[in-house]
């Protein structure tokens, strides 16, 4: 198995399931970051749209859509998606959790190396 971390993204080739599982959350995290700074550059903005923009099945778009106005980023408008004022306090606190996990990362990194 070949774990490759960088600032930015972390990409698991050849995964396990001890592996699977942050992958599959990591992935969820970007795509749903990605739509948040979509709506909040074009609100309102609907989910053929998002879809459309980003290149992924409406399915995903409306998940992550729910867990972002069940956190109360976003709000629902008859013309699509519109954020709130609460998102900027979000992105703060996942920066700072980006930092922390990318400190995790180097130790975890350090303790595998050969």
């Amino acid at each position: 198995m070949t774990l490759v971390i960088t600032h930015h993204t972390v990409i698991i080739i050849d995964g396990s399931p001890l592996t699977e599982s942050l992958k599959k959350e990591m992935k969820l995290l970007e795509r749903t970051i990605r739509i948040m700074n979509i709506i909040e550059e074009e609100a309102p903005i609907g989910i053929k749209k998002l879809s459309k923009k980003l290149e992924i099945p409406e399915h995903k778009v409306r998940y992550s859509l729910r867990m972002l106005q069940k956190e109360k980023l976003i709000r629902p408008t008859a013309k699509g998606a519109d954020i709130t004022e609460k998102h900027e306090e979000f992105k703060a606190h996942i920066r700072e959790l980006l930092e922390m996990l990318s400190k995790r990362a180097d130790r975890l990194r350090e303790s595998v190396s050969d």
